[in-house]
């Protein structure tokens, strides 16, 4: 389906649902505004990444040789990491999963934080294999 016909059937569906304007019908108008923005970012993006890798099939030396320069590594990279992550959400987050208030909830270094206090001076890290050490994902997920 192309990004006009999501777009277009999206705007039917919420066009049905908006008779009245209540709190409700508000919230998915400004949710319908950030779809509408987010699917063109991400047409954008992978316009912009098919032009690239067409220009490199079709033996395009500039763009090869301007592939080469070290700081657009790290830009690559990271656009790479936020592009798996977006995706990550996206695909495998339940949508009723609201993390609106995860800020209200402690986090791992407030967790080490917490043991250093209660110890004091006798606070030692976990090691490897100790009950309270976390786990690599949750190590993961503080960095």
């Amino acid at each position: 389906m192309t990004y006009k016909k999501l777009l277009h059937n999206i705007q039917n569906q919420l066009s049905e649902a908006n008779e009245d304007e209540s709190p409700e019908m508000e919230l998915q108008e400004y949710k319908q505004d950030f779809l509408e923005m987010n699917i063109g970012s991400l047409t954008a993006i992978m316009r912009h990444a098919s032009s690239i890798l067409k220009s490199l099939e079709e033996g395009d030396e500039t763009v090869k040789e301007n592939l080469t320069e070290s700081w657009l590594q790290g830009k690559i990279a990271i656009t790479e990491d936020y592009m798996r992550t977006i995706h990550d959400f996206v695909k495998y987050v339940p949508s009723d999963d609201d993390n609106t208030f995860a800020g209200d909830k402690p986090g791992l270094w407030d967790n080490i934080r917490k043991k250093k206090e209660k110890e004091g001076k006798n606070y030692r890290p976990a090691k490897p294999g100790d009950k309270d050490r976390p786990d690599p994902e949750a190590w993961k997920k503080a960095q």
